[in-house]
């Protein structure tokens, strides 16, 4: 192929400058040259990451912690644990504290975790003014909600603001609302005495969670539990798709180009997303609607999350103007995060309940007590008095976890005391609930489910170190509802159903880690009857 005309004019130029040198010089080809230029940047990447390299491992403010060298040098380290070991991060934190018998580790070139159970609220307590790192909490792609916010001041005023939505005084009022999806789940488990089938318990109790949290924020039905052994496609694209929250914190680039993908291309492209887009499309819908008329609010069954968003706020300045994007974001991450944590919880709860008969009777018998009359019945405040069941409840919370990964916070405006270390601004730090809840220094033999820990003298030393809805001013914000759903779900299942084990093991409930758990292999099954009396 002949070359154009400018083409030939540059290489005939280049040509005589390099035949044009002096005469100690050989004469260079166009391709030596190509070639010198590219081993020349190649070298000066080489020098300076090796730079940086060193000046990471010896001269940062961090130099002194122990941990991984690779760690120190790059935060390729952590991503091959997301990514590449299948969410495996929080797994091997546990591993890194034990090997390295450190309670500070550095586990990035700028992050350091804790194991020490002080640091926790240290780092996420009442007072603290560490902020969330935007890095990691842009990977959800809901940027615009309260969950991602970084600002303190701004946090909190959306807090007051959806805040009163989640009171206890709210819940109560609208128990009967969760009550009626609770005796929906009841039902249709019951139709698998029939079918002579095990039920699918997971799937059964992670769709009541979703369907619970879709009625009460948004007053509309996300049909959850009207699926075939309850497999719908909201739960099924959000296991599927949650393993690209790690691809999109480490490789934003692929976010971005992603989210600019026409949603009818998104279905095509990744077909497991469709639930999750026709979700979002119905939420959205809803919004557009709500925008156009404000006045239709007034015709809803209940008070819904909208009915907070679009209440004038004169006195609250930071709140965004009303757009469509921010209630979309708000709505999406609410969902998200009230469709998971009790429902995973409730499954830990029901295979160590059937795990352990002495639990199993104790907790039925305490249960039948309060409940004399099962086909009426039993208010959440009924339950939550009840020792043994709130013990159960705890001890599930603390099995599960609820969110796995360690949130990061960046310290600052100063430099700040964490676990007795003087911690620089700027080092993002962070503490999992998993080190938390496996402390053997705080709950003995921490892989055994013991509900006694809770009924001891001292036992109200212990709420402290259950951090499965975190802590202080960023905590979760549906823990009464959470709490709420715990107890009438776990109440009712053992009031009301008689559950067999079908060929569970403790790998029915092992988990990976995408912030919140997500269960490889076969789910927990269990086959159902109604109980006697």
């Amino acid at each position: 192929m002949r070359m154009s005309n400018s083409r030939q004019t540059l290489a005939a130029r280049i040509k005589s400058i390099c035949t044009g040198l002096p005469a100690i010089l050989p004469p260079i080809s166009i391709m030596d040259l190509y070639w010198t230029i590219v081993a020349s940047a190649g070298g000066a990447s080489l020098l300076a990451l090796t730079v940086q390299s060193v000046r990471r491992l010896f001269l940062h403010p961090l130099s002194k912690y122990p941990g991984p060298r690779l760690a120190a040098m790059t935060l390729w380290y952590k991503a091959y644990f997301d990514i590449i070991m299948d969410g495996g991060w929080a797994e091997h934190l546990e591993y890194l504290h034990e090997v390295y018998g450190s309670s500070i580790l550095r586990v990035a070139p700028n992050e350091l975790h804790f194991s020490d159970p002080r640091a926790y609220n240290e780092i996420y307590g009442m007072g603290t003014k560490h902020v969330k790192q935007p890095a990691f909490y842009s990977c959800f792609s809901t940027d615009r909600s309260v969950f991602a916010m970084s600002d303190h001041h701004e946090a909190t005023q959306r807090r007051n603001l959806i805040g009163p939505f989640f009171s206890r005084r709210s819940i109560l009022n609208l128990e009967n609302a969760v009550q009626s999806k609770i005796e929906l789940l009841i039902s249709r488990l019951l139709e698998h005495q029939h079918t002579k089938e095990s039920a699918n318990l997971e799937w059964a109790f992670r769709s009541t969670s979703l369907e619970i949290i879709t009625s009460y924020c948004f007053g509309r039905s996300s049909n959850a539990l009207d699926s075939r052994d309850f497999q719908n496609g909201i739960l099924t694209a959000m296991d599927q798709t949650l393993p690209m929250i790690w691809v999109f914190k480490h490789f934003p680039i692929i976010k971005y180009v992603l989210l600019r993908v026409p949603e009818s291309w998104a279905s095509i492209l990744k077909p497991s997303t469709t639930g999750i887009l026709e979700q979002k499309k119905q939420m959205g819908a809803q919004i557009d609607d709500i925008l156009r008329d404000p006045s239709s609010l007034k015709h809803a069954d209940h008070e819904t999350i909208y009915h907070h968003f679009l209440t004038p706020q004169p006195d609250n300045q930071r709140l965004p103007p009303i757009e469509r994007e921010w209630l979309l974001d708000e709505g999406l991450y609410l969902r998200f995060a009230g469709s998971d944590t009790v429902g995973n919880a409730c499954t830990v709860a029901t295979y160590h309940i059937l795990s352990h008969k002495d639990v199993r009777d104790r907790l039925a018998q305490e249960v039948k007590d309060a409940w004399p009359e099962k086909d009426a019945p039993a208010s959440y405040e009924t339950l939550e008095k009840l020792p043994y069941l709130t013990a159960v409840i705890k001890e599930s919370l603390r099995m599960a976890h609820g969110v796995v990964t360690p949130l990061p916070r960046i310290v600052g405006p100063t430099d700040v005391e964490i676990a007795g270390a003087v911690i620089p601004a700027g080092t993002v730090v962070s503490q999992g609930a998993t080190i938390v809840h496996r402390n053997p220094e705080i709950f003995p033999e921490p892989t055994v489910f013991d509900p006694e820990r809770w009924l001891q003298e001292d036992s109200h030393d212990l709420d402290k170190y259950l951090v499965s809805f975190s802590k202080g001013p960023r905590s979760c914000l549906g823990i009464n509802l959470a709490w709420c759903e715990l107890y009438l779900i776990i109440g009712t299942v053992f009031r009301k159903l008689d559950l067999t084990p079908d060929n569970a093991t403790i790998d029915s409930i092992s988990f990976r880690e995408y912030f919140v758990t997500v269960h490889r292999g076969r789910h927990f099954h269990a086959f159902v009857k109604p109980t006697v009396d």
